[in-house]
């Protein structure tokens, strides 16, 4: 057994959902249980759409004919019937009414909107599978078993949902396809709730690892996890294979291919997973695996990088040796809701890195901080990371790293190892991100290609 899940692209027009009827019916033998995502765009209408309503922007009928045009005009290419979403399309109606006239949007009701493109396309997946004499079933993913904490718009799953996935799929495993809506669940109350960033993948992992397949595979509109952002580096290239670790190091710094928080169920029982490229579907992807087989040679696997962050220098105002120090400023830190991303120390001086995004919450902070130490901050700095788990075992890397930026005169302005033995990450200005990722990939990957 496997688990496909395709996102918003793979799903994004009737010549995608063709595309994957296509590849859901080479995978029968395997017998695949299919997620979806929403098709593309339609989860940003939706939610703009509640929006909408609450702020009567526009009457509901209005705002609803548009989501509703995007499904016909699929269905019509398809040759389906359009009536297939009718029912769905007139429960939201129902909701976007109700908030245009009470001019309350609730997370749980703005949930509830959500929804329906999960609903939408998981219904159309399952009405072309069956017109193409391929049996299928729409399953909403509270039907099949995933329940839910009340935390809505980024709910967490509970224990059951695992013996619940089991009970309802795996009876369906090779006589029909379930196409489960992705990123959807529902409260032991009764009510729908969403998964957050990266829902869909976290809706293939938990049922991947509830009914125990061989593979996860992650179908999108790219060939896998690249060696670094094609955008910047014309020659990157796919990774054939990653390790969960260099993984979720790659994405939190840039990579946006996969988010690894989202396929932990699956790598914590040794699922692998597959990135795979819906529009180039006899590609192999990159298969990420729960720990390193020893089959690649090269140290670094890959190269990727965050920009628009804050470097924030620290200097005590005490003498040496002045215990709680670090705790002061962590405290002041967790008490604005300010996370840190990398940070150096020494006695008295601390430097650290705080997303751009917190930079409100960082300045409310620098009161309480001045009372313990002198702050500078300086925006516009960007992450960089090295990844390869050979780094660990090999010596010299950051000294060739570093030799790079000398070579290239990129002023380096923190370093961050030991940390993480997998990784080299460090900060430079945003306005030689580009140069240190060309110059570091021509470095360590120039003539490898896939194998």
């Amino acid at each position: 057994m496997i688990v496909m899940k395709f996102g918003g692209t793979s799903v994004g027009s009737a010549a995608a959902m063709k595309r994957v009827a296509e590849i859901v019916t080479k995978s029968l033998p395997k017998k695949p249980a299919v997620v979806v995502s929403a098709v593309t765009k339609v989860t940003d209408k939706l939610l703009e759409a509640g929006r909408s309503a609450q702020k009567r922007a526009a009457a509901p009928d209005q705002i609803l004919d548009g989501i509703a045009q995007v499904h016909y005009a699929i269905l019509r290419e398809l040759g389906l019937p359009l009536d297939l979403v009718d029912a769905d399309l007139a429960k939201l109606g129902e909701a976007l009414r109700g908030i245009y006239l009470l001019r309350e949007l609730t997370p749980r009701s703005l949930d509830y909107v959500a929804s329906f493109g999960e609903l939408l396309s998981s219904q159309i997946v399952a009405a072309l599978l069956a017109s193409q004499g391929t049996p299928a079933r729409a399953w909403p993913a509270w039907e099949a078993g995933v329940l839910t904490d009340d935390t809505y718009g980024e709910a967490a799953i509970l224990p059951e949902t695992y013996e619940g996935l089991r009970t309802h799929l795996l009876p369906e495993m090779g006589n029909r396809v379930p196409v489960v809506t992705g990123f959807l669940g529902r409260t032991r109350a009764g009510e729908r709730t969403t998964l957050g960033r990266g829902g869909s993948d976290y809706s293939a992992a938990i049922i991947g690892r509830a009914l125990g397949v061989e593979e996860i595979q992650i179908w999108t509109d790219v060939t896998g996890i690249l060696s670094c952002d094609p955008r910047i580096v014309p020659d990157a290239f796919p990774l054939r294979s990653l390790t969960f670790a260099e993984a979720s190091e790659l994405a939190y710094f840039g990579a946006k291919v996969l988010h690894p928080k989202t396929v932990e169920p699956a790598i914590d029982v040794g699922i692998p997973v597959r990135i795979v490229n819906t529009f180039a579907p006899d590609d192999p992807g990159t298969l990420v695996v729960k720990e390193d087989t020893g089959g690649d040679p090269h140290i670094v696997q890959g190269l990727s990088a965050k920009k628009g962050n804050i470097l924030v220098s620290l200097r005590s105002t005490r003498m040496l040796g002045c215990e709680g120090y670090l705790a002061e400023i962590f405290g002041v830190l967790a008490r604005n809701h300010v996370s840190v991303d990398c940070l150096a120390t020494s006695e008295v001086s601390l430097s650290l890195t705080v997303d751009g995004r917190y930079e409100p919450r960082l300045r409310q902070s620098l009161d309480a901080l001045s009372k313990v130490c002198a702050a500078t901050i300086y925006p516009g700095r960007a992450i960089l990371c090295v990844v390869g788990e050979g780094i660990r075992n090999a010596p010299g890397v950051a000294g060739e790293v570093f030799g790079v930026m000398a070579k290239e005169g990129i002023n380096i302005e923190l370093i961050s190892q030991g940390a993480s033995e997998i990784n080299i990450t460090f900060v430079v200005s945003d306005a030689h991100v580009e140069q240190a990722l060309r110059a570091l990939h021509t470095h360590f990957m120039s003539g490898r290609r896939p194998t």
